[in-house]
């Protein structure tokens, strides 16, 4: 028995020539290349970049509110519907509006978090949220950073871990920062401590917005 693709003897009992591949019994396709199999196409590959990191740029105040750069992701708690949103900054004006509602509200200034990478599962896994005067502004994943747009004047800021099992929930230190034209632009990260059969550790430090990546 020969390949019908090929034309190499395929021995007896063979389910597939071992030449080509083609699965025995495959009926032949006509061919423009006579005498052997048609050459696969060949693509060109373009290069894909890999995408550059943001480079750092501090905000600008108008009137005593922030402006961020546009592209630059936010996050925020709509004081009108207490939507929790996560968006895009689309242009040049102090106005941050709620994706649920619409509206949109000036600010005075960011906080930028930064979670810390760390190696152990335990650590990588766990869920942490963001509290903020007693507001949940959601999760901070490992590895990632978040810009938060807080209004003028004092806030406890905070880390709390969701329970899991055989873990329980979890507190961080906490800081008590002023938001105002002066302090407009405030950091922190967080490690993840590992503790051994015990709920792993929150650390919140503050640090420079120079070192939070990506923001």
């Amino acid at each position: 028995m020969n390949c019908v693709k090929c034309g190499k003897a395929v021995a007896e009992g063979n389910r597939f020539c071992m030449f080509c591949g083609t699965p025995v019994g495959t009926q032949a396709q006509p061919s423009a290349h006579p005498g052997g199999p048609a050459p696969a196409p060949v693509t060109q590959q373009t290069p894909v970049a890999a995408p550059a990191a943001i480079p750092y740029a501090p905000p600008s105040v108008q009137g005593g509110n922030i402006i961020i750069p546009a592209g630059r992701k936010y996050r925020i708690v709509c004081p009108d519907c207490h939507w929790l949103c996560e968006d895009i900054k689309r242009d040049a004006t102090p106005g941050f509006p709620c994706s649920s509602c619409g509206k949109a509200y000036a600010y005075g200034g960011q906080l930028l978090l930064y979670r810390m990478g760390n190696g152990m599962p335990s650590c990588a896994m766990l869920h942490v949220d963001i509290v903020i005067d007693g507001v949940v502004y959601g999760e901070i994943k490992n590895t990632e950073a978040v810009r938060i747009m807080l209004s003028n004047g004092t806030h406890i800021i905070g880390m709390t871990s969701r329970p899991a099992w055989p873990y329980s929930p979890n507190q961080s230190n906490q800081f008590q920062i002023v938001i105002g034209p002066q302090s407009n632009n405030l950091a922190f990260k967080l490690s993840i401590v590992y503790r051994y059969m015990a709920s792993n550790g929150l650390e919140l430090r503050q640090c420079d917005p120079r070192e939070i990546p990506g923001i």
